[in-house]
């Protein structure tokens, strides 16, 4: 009798040690595709971007990122979508997504910055000025070299510049220049020109245009700077020094005649001005 039942235990312990083979083969199965169905889609999203389908490489990272939200790529991932879709594409309220849920889902993600950066710049793309400048003013803490922040700064002030707040933009400009004259300086002076003549502060203006003028080392730009300069004497009626302005100013072989029409009209302007009774001139010029 206990051969018999000894026989049927050990039937019946293969029989468990084989269901439970098979439940393993199967979970181990199940393990490796999964592991190369996530390498498949990773490896064929690289090389859709590498071969220039950005289109696909971004939807092929996008379903991994649906299949697979809690993989260790997936902040990697999703700052690349992000990327793609707001370089390769130009889809940036798409691109807005993918850098707002890396941002929020993986704050100790290594390229963090770089992704606020980016994030700035599709707001500003869309035209959402408030929020682009949050996120420069959220980042510049965390920029140490100078001039990258005086970049940054610069961006700030066009976004104010667009938004047509001059008062502000002008202050911001103010921050980007520095002691050393560079192209981040003369952009910024030759705005700061600008908006102070849109503001009717001809005086605040000449000082910037003049800084332009003495330090460009671009004769287009320089120009631009002297015409601003002698927009600004005439506005503000002194015809003297806008004449002398003109005829500082580069020969143009495209125009070789344009000195002597503008000093022509100033000269016009100059002597309508000196016929207009004193009365007048005073109400005028209140």
């Amino acid at each position: 009798m206990m051969p018999i039942l000894l026989k049927i235990r050990n039937q019946a312990s293969d029989q468990v040690w084989k269901g439970q083979r098979w439940l393993i083969l199967l979970l181990a199965a199940v393990v490796i595709a999964a592991g190369c169905s996530r390498g498949e889609l990773l490896e064929q999203a690289q090389q859709a971007w590498d071969s220039g389908d950005y289109g696909a490489a971004a939807d092929l990272y996008e379903t991994f990122l649906r299949e697979k939200p809690q993989s260790e790529e997936s902040a990697q991932v999703r700052y690349r979508v992000g990327t793609i879709c707001a370089r390769d594409l130009r889809q940036y309220e798409r691109a807005i997504e993918h850098f707002i849920r890396l941002i929020e889902d993986h704050p100790r993600f290594g390229e963090i910055r770089d992704a606020r950066l980016r994030l700035a710049e599709c707001y500003a793309a869309v035209g959402k000025r408030d929020e682009a400048i949050s996120e420069y003013e959220g980042v510049l803490p965390l920029v140490s070299d100078e001039k990258e922040r005086r970049r940054l700064r610069l961006n700030v002030a066009e976004l104010y510049y667009e938004d047509n707040d001059m008062r502000q933009a002008i202050v911001e400009y103010t921050k980007v220049v520095a002691p050393a004259y560079d192209d981040l300086s003369e952009r910024a002076q030759l705005r700061i020109g600008q908006l102070h003549y849109l503001r009717d502060e001809f005086e605040e203006a000449v000082p910037a245009y003049q800084m332009v003028i003495n330090n460009s080392k671009d004769p287009v730009i320089r120009r631009v700077a002297q015409l601003g300069m002698i927009d600004c004497h005439e506005r503000a009626l002194q015809y003297d020094l806008a004449i002398k302005a003109v005829e500082e100013l580069e020969a143009d072989p495209k125009a070789p005649d344009f000195k002597s029409r503008r000093i022509d009209e100033i000269r016009e302007k100059q002597r309508q001005r000196s016929m207009v009774p004193s009365s007048r001139v005073d109400w005028a010029t209140r």
